[in-house]
């Protein structure tokens, strides 16, 4: 991708890669807490696919001869995550802020506009983020285990 983004355009780009930064500390504190393997085996996978798309977006926006925002050294969760239940929880709304983040760069840019690999980027995680939240929901018995609109605010 070459080129700047349109300011709303960056504005949503820079705010996705921060819920996807955010997403990946969360992850990374949930293995403390989580005890069941197969709950620890999705936790590894998605920590993998968190990395992915926050290293696929800092490459879009460097690209564009921008510098990428850096991680905050930590994140406000909004519960204390004391067990596997809490800690899934937080999995979820970690997975909530990506598709809101993701939605918006959608929203904020057109075809044409930018490069197709920020939209692709953008329906992808998007569509991965909603898809695991929802599988986060039905772990820890959450009715309705997914949303009418992923990633509205």
């Amino acid at each position: 991708m070459s080129g700047e983004l349109p300011d709303e355009a960056k504005t949503a780009v820079n705010a996705a890669l921060d819920a996807e930064n955010a997403a990946v500390w969360t992850y990374e504190l949930v293995t403390a807490f989580v005890t069941r393997s197969q709950v620890q085996a999705a936790v590894a996978e998605a920590t993998g696919v968190h990395e992915g798309h926050r290293d696929e977006v800092q490459r879009l926006i460097s690209a564009t001869g921008a510098t990428p925002p850096a991680a905050a050294p930590a994140y406000s969760l909004p519960d204390r995550v004391t067990d596997e239940g809490s800690a899934i929880r937080a999995l979820v709304v970690a997975e909530r802020e990506c598709a809101i983040g993701w939605r918006a760069v959608l929203e904020n840019t057109a075809p044409g506009e930018v490069d197709p690999a920020v939209r692709r980027l953008a329906l992808t995680a998007l569509t991965t983020a909603a898809t695991r939240a929802t599988r986060w929901r039905i772990t820890i018995g959450q009715d309705p285990a997914a949303e009418a609109q992923p990633g509205k605010p």
